[in-house]
């Protein structure tokens, strides 16, 4: 299925606000779904309650914040992490997802200008030893960038920015329309990972394993850096042979391709609970964290860190998602500051001394 057939498989029709016709990436939506039905809307609130579902699309220009610093929790350990809500919304359809709790306004949402997003970036990036910001935080960053477009302006922008790192997260294998973009810089293009089991019974249309790797392959090929995130990892029956098995497929990438590894279990809120009720790991045993959030109990949560990290650790950068000090010792035998490894990553939003 050619990318342009995926879309029209996915989208009935379009919205769009009049303030977003006049950026490239509306003009490129309409060159490729034009014949669609089309509306114009003065807010979001004017669509009509039966479109508002993920078969619409909207365009629209930048709403809030453009870029918004990763929250943490004062219990648990931040990575420092950006993100620009580009893509507001997915229609891949993982179990798990978060986004299912909080975002209560269902159309998918792309926000066509990049201009108050680059702006930002280029002033935090001024005041930063090391920046690293994506678009993945609440959207797939490569699920609807074919059409839009929108990562070769972030791509090309951040290139201008010697130490930003700009990550792309996905769970698709849509690289192709990125591999020939010049200058790259250091723009790092991550993919979640799971064992394929997993991925057939909680990821929904996301792509096999085996093609996400090979889009790996590709980026690097092309001269990017890649990521990989098991997040969430799952408890299945045979949990340890199965992740440490895609583990191990991640070490024929050369370490110097990669940028980082991230490692976190499954994790949700009360009301991401009650939508996801019928999910079969649900029966394990999950206590509340700090954040709001249901976890594994800490040496479940240490047992698979454990059993990942010491495959892939320290030849690759590995870090753990939002968590505590204790686990991080009983996982590294450290803190995340104290590892040479992965030092700037944690200390990467301390501002520069005038």
């Amino acid at each position: 299925m050619s990318t342009l057939d995926y879309y029209r498989s996915i989208i009935d029709r379009v919205f769009f606000t009049s303030d977003a016709e006049k950026f490239p990436a509306f003009r490129r939506v309409a060159a490729q779904l034009g014949d669609l039905k089309w509306t114009c809307v003065n807010t979001a609130d004017e669509i009509p309650p039966e479109y508002r579902n993920q078969r619409s699309l909207l365009l629209q220009t930048v709403r809030g914040e453009p870029l918004t610093p990763c929250p943490g929790t004062r219990v648990h350990q931040c990575c420092n992490y950006y993100t620009i809500d580009a893509f507001i919304g997915c229609s891949l359809g993982c179990s798990y997802c978060i986004m299912q709790s909080y975002l209560n306004f269902r159309p998918l949402v792309v926000q066509v200008d990049t201009g108050p997003a680059i702006a930002s970036m280029r002033s935090l990036a001024a005041r930063l030893p090391l920046m690293r910001v994506g678009t993945g935080e609440v959207g797939d960053s490569l699920q609807l960038d074919p059409l839009t477009g929108l990562s070769s302006e972030f791509i090309q922008a951040a290139a201008e920015l010697p130490n930003v790192r700009f990550e792309l997260k996905t769970k698709t294998d849509f690289v192709h329309h990125l591999l020939d973009i010049k200058p790259k810089g250091r723009a790092v293009i991550g993919f979640s990972v799971n064992p394929q089991s997993i991925i057939d019974l909680e990821e929904g249309s996301a792509v096999s394993l085996d093609r996400r790797l090979a889009a790996a392959r590709l980026a690097v090929e092309a001269g990017y850096q890649v990521a990989f995130h098991f997040d969430p990892m799952i408890r299945v029956a045979d949990w340890q042979a199965q992740y440490q098995a895609v583990a191990r497929l991640l070490t024929d990438f050369d370490p110097s391709a990669v940028a980082w590894i991230s490692l976190g279990t499954v994790r949700f809120t009360h009301d991401l609970r009650r939508k996801i009720a019928d999910r079969p790991y649900l029966y394990d045993e999950f206590v509340p964290s700090a954040d709001g959030k249901q976890r594994y109990l800490q040496p479940l949560r240490v047992e698979m860190y454990r059993s990942v990290a010491g495959i892939l650790f320290p030849k690759y950068p590995v870090y753990l998602c939002m968590e505590s000090d204790v686990v991080w010792k009983k996982t590294f035998g450290a803190l995340p500051q104290e590892i040479p490894e992965i030092h700037d990553i944690f200390v990467a939003r301390r501002e520069r001394s005038e």
